[in-house]
């Protein structure tokens, strides 16, 4: 389907900011806001990945509208953090619903920290009935630890070439002792028993961020999609402290979440053959949806 591309700006508490839609010939009600990880990136994202992810979805027919935060690529103002960009999620679901009027609903797409911050505030927007994430961001040095020991070291100690280079004495083996050493320590622990927020309790940002996204996905009635890169660290990370925590029990297993895996994709999807990928689960879902 032919589409036609945007350029856009808008208001967000007196800062300008830069967006791009791509509007569908013949565009569905169900449009897709794409936002960038906190990064150092702007609405191209890495390898462009959500340029060459908004145009396979316009051409399917998907309204999709990429822009800058506040302070990164060509917004103006300061860079808050992923965990305060609610003004500018707010302030660009109102700008693509005026600029494409035929925009009913609004997906949230982003990775990473974006997922992270897709979580936190998703249901604070009503005009949001769902989201995409992928390989969220949760990450602690602790919960990095035992990621790196259980998928990095024991595929490492299988091979014959980390044994060759202990052998010839090329390997210094004390930074690996003190990750064992921590990973360890964490899996000692109980399984955290994090209190549950009450139903329409406000989001607190005092709070740290991964107990924030757990009550944001908790009051979030939508639908969502989440899409996990098969080789990803952080994707296996987030795997490892939603089953740690009591509070996350359940949540990842509701009727209204879809989980894809996507075979030997890294972390930013940078094949074409996973950047396809990923397009096309969410194309999938969105039409069954």
């Amino acid at each position: 389907m032919n589409f036609k591309e945007l350029p856009i700006v808008f208001d967000c508490e007196g800062s300008e900011l830069v967006g791009m839609i791509h509007l569908p010939e013949s565009p569905c009600a169900r449009g897709m806001l794409s936002i960038v990880a906190g990064g150092p990136q702007y609405r191209g994202g890495v390898g462009r990945l959500q340029v060459q992810m908004a145009r396979q979805l316009a051409a399917a027919g998907v309204p999709v509208m990429r822009f800058d935060y506040r302070g990164l690529g060509d917004g103006e103002g300061r860079f808050r953090g992923f965990q305060d960009v609610e003004a500018d999620l707010r302030a660009a679901v109102r700008a693509f619903r005026e600029s494409a009027p035929q925009v009913r609903e609004v997906v949230l797409w982003g990775g990473c920290d974006a997922a992270a911050a897709i979580m936190i505030n998703a249901w604070k927007l009503p005009e949001v009935t769902g989201i995409v994430t992928g390989n969220p961001w949760v990450h602690t040095a602790e919960t990095g630890d035992a990621v790196i020991v259980k998928h990095h070291f024991r595929k490492r100690m299988k091979e014959t070439d980390f044994w060759l280079k202990v052998l010839r004495l090329k390997y210094n083996p004390l930074p690996a002792l003190a990750t064992l050493a921590r990973s360890a320590l964490y899996k000692l622990r109980p399984r955290r028993a994090e209190a549950r927020s009450a139903s329409g309790a406000l989001d607190d940002p005092s709070k740290p961020f991964v107990p924030r996204m757990r009550v944001g996905l908790t009051q979030f009635k939508g639908d969502m999609l989440l899409l996990m890169s098969g080789h990803d660290y952080i994707a296996r990370e987030f795997d490892e402290v939603t089953a740690a925590s009591r509070a996350w029990d359940g949540l990842l297993d509701s009727p209204r979440l879809l989980r894809r895996d996507i075979e030997g994709a890294d972390h930013t999807f940078s094949k074409n053959v996973w950047k396809h990928a990923a397009s096309d689960a969410i194309v999938d879902w969105l039409r069954r949806w």
